[in-house]
């Protein structure tokens, strides 16, 4: 047993002990409702020990001085964390590809009644109205009209997912910000914890709880690993790259797409970018994580339009039974299978391009065709003898397609400096169409190499008229922005000739895409000048049907993984429907993991979580201890005064 002085210390310290458990009760208690609080615990372990008397053959008596708080810890898995950080980002990853699916679906309108398929079906019939009396000028305004709203509705749906690719791309920028802010919050509550645990009496429980939160908050917009180093401090790896180390934050930063507005995420200090190009995502990989990567998918980071969409080439249409049209057909589709992977590997992951590029091929499928039965066409071949089609002003006009003698063509750029390969014909030709935006013989390569040209021009033995005095030919109904759709020059004999244009006013290539069409206004303002009537002013009901048939007529694939060719009402069901299934699918993959995520979140709050009645009773606890431990003391006390006093009368 302790003597009296050690008796009344072994009282203190079961004084302390008692109050440092109640100060922790109570802060417990205090931050019941405090969001990503962890309960703490006081660890209690006896104090040393002393010796009495002198040491025997068999023990050597003790006697202790009390008790003394070991430690107040939190009660965390780490395991549980890690797991729910994991899936935390998975849940980040799939939320940020469902909200745009949805974005998707609500600019159809299929869901909410005024859906896109009306304006599809309002054209069809205005057409089939026409085929009863093309001379009608009902039936014209009515083609219109609802080729207006047709054209509009599209524009709107393409502005639409315009528009929600420029959100997604601030929100990406706020994203990048918002991870840097993170970052630098977990290495300056490193520096801290260190600090403070440096003499290693104290452990920084709240601070730690801080840090913690921002691990989880973290964990949702990018995948991270950690881990914690003999000093206290938690160093972050982020998508494979050192994020938050010893010595600092390796900052995020971002860099534009080249003629785009839409930004990468970078590491600076790496001089690479956050993601390799081309973003991929497996489960089974386990890199479906972050919301980050999640919003780049969706959104995309290249410009499309129709013709990022390849077309696999038919070998109905060549000549197969001459090595010249094999060796077409074996170019074209050696084409087609890079176009594809290209759409493979950056558009079809993404669904706001996947999106674009699926309304764009239909709007352009349907104007040009509706186009090309208003205004038939046919090839001219002049050679390079014979050289390009001149204007009346002296300028060269840009032909479809361009054929270079093998021996002397020379490697060709389009105007933002990239190489353009072309076709290689195997009969000792290459070819390059306008589509490849090329300015021949602008500096880019010698006209003399060119082989031959080859134009489309309107074919008059096919062509209809207007019901006009001028009896007005070659007027399409939709229209390119600024671009006329021929150019015209007057041949030796004087006959007009109306040769297709490619150009824009300035220059550029200008094509059937949405954000540059729009009804043609000559036939807009006078419905007269729609070329559905003969020579002689007579209605052509055959031409009218040719334009019904459109709507029946197989002209279209979904995707390049859709060989199958259907007709428009087809491909926009299999359109809207293949965003419905990928909706559908991502739902599930949301539900699974929001799921997940709770169940482990749950699991932490019933381990690390505070309850008020579990707390109270600790209370009543200590509080005990305190009382005993405080009666202990006074007994001691009265103990020791009655021992001084009896000896000071003695």
């Amino acid at each position: 047993m302790a003597n009296g002085m050690a008796g009344l210390y072994i009282g203190v310290t079961g004084i302390r002990s008692a109050q440092s458990a109640l100060n922790a009760t109570a802060h417990n208690l205090a931050n019941v409702n405090t969001t990503g609080y962890t309960r703490q615990q006081v660890s209690l372990t006896d104090t040393q020990y002393m010796a009495v008397g002198t040491k025997d053959a068999t023990c050597t008596p003790n006697y202790g001085l009390g008790v003394a708080v070991s430690e107040i810890r939190r009660i965390r898995d780490q395991f549980i964390d890690s797991a729910y950080r994991a899936e935390n980002g998975r849940l980040g990853f799939y939320s940020s590809q469902y909200k745009a699916v949805e974005e998707v679906e609500d600019l159809y309108g299929e869901m909410q009644g005024v859906t896109y398929q009306t304006n599809l079906t309002n054209l069809y019939n205005s057409i089939n109205e026409l085929t009863k009396n093309p001379t009608s000028t009902v039936a014209r305004s009515s083609l219109i009209q609802n080729a207006t709203a047709f054209l509009d509705r599209s524009q709107a749906v393409y502005k639409g997912l315009k528009e929600y690719q420029t959100t997604l791309n601030t929100e990406v920028n706020n994203m990048v910000n918002k991870i840097n802010s993170l970052g630098n919050k977990i290495y300056t509550l490193n520096k801290q914890i260190a600090k403070v645990e440096a003499a290693g009496v104290e452990q920084a429980n709240d601070l730690r709880d801080q840090r913690d939160n921002a691990l989880d908050e973290i964990s949702e917009y990018i995948d991270i690993a950690y881990y914690e180093d003999k000093n206290g401090e938690v160093i972050i790896t982020a998508e494979s790259a050192p994020f938050v180390t010893i010595g600092g934050v390796m900052e995020m930063g971002t860099r534009l797409v080249k003629d785009t507005n839409l930004i990468i995420p970078t590491w600076p200090a790496f001089e690479r970018d956050v993601y390799s190009e081309g973003i991929t995502a497996s489960n089974t990989a386990d890199t479906d994580k972050g919301e980050l990567k999640g919003l780049l998918l969706s959104r995309g980071s290249v410009n499309v339009d129709y013709t990022d969409v390849p077309v696999m080439p038919d070998s109905s249409d060549y000549d197969m039974s001459t090595p010249q049209g094999k060796a077409q057909y074996e170019a074209d589709y050696a084409q087609y299978r890079e176009k594809q992977e290209y759409y493979n590997k950056y558009i079809e992951p993404s669904v706001i391009l996947s999106a674009i590029a699926g309304i764009d091929k239909l709007v352009n499928t349907m104007t040009e065709s509706i186009n090309n039965v208003l205004c038939p066409e046919k090839q001219v071949v002049r050679t390079g003898t014979e050289g390009p089609f001149i204007d009346a002003a002296g300028n060269e006009i840009q032909a479809d397609v361009y054929k270079y003698d093998a021996s002397s063509h020379e490697t060709l750029y389009d105007r933002y400096g990239n190489e353009v390969k072309g076709t290689d014909n195997k009969d000792g030709t290459y070819s390059y169409t306008s589509q490849e935006k090329l300015y021949i013989g602008k500096d880019v390569t010698n006209p003399e190499n060119v082989t031959s040209y080859t134009y489309s021009v309107l074919d008059m033995d096919k062509t209809d008229y207007g019901m006009d005095e001028d009896k007005t030919v070659g007027q399409e109904l939709f229209s390119r922005t600024n671009t006329e759709r021929y150019k015209t020059i007057t041949d030796a004999q004087g006959n007009t000739i109306y040769i297709r244009n490619n150009l824009n006013e300035t220059e550029h290539e200008s094509l059937y895409a949405l954000g540059n069409l729009e009804i043609n206004s000559v036939v807009a303002q006078n419905v007269a000048k729609i070329p559905l009537s003969t020579y002689k002013g007579g209605e052509d009901i055959a031409r009218a049907n040719e334009l019904l048939d459109l709507f029946s007529a197989k002209l279209i694939s979904l995707n390049p993984e859709h060989y199958a060719k259907s007709d428009f009402n087809t491909f926009y069901n299999n359109y809207v429907g293949e965003f419905a299934t990928v909706g559908k699918v991502l739902n599930n993959y949301v539900g699974n993991q929001q799921t997940m995520v709770t169940g482990y979140d749950n699991q932490r709050k019933q381990t690390e979580g505070v309850s008020s009645d579990e707390e109270l009773e600790k209370m009543i606890k200590y509080q005990q201890s305190y009382n005993a431990a405080s009666r202990y003391v006074n007994v001691v006390s009265q103990m020791l005064e009655h021992l001084v006093t009896s000896l000071g009368n003695a």
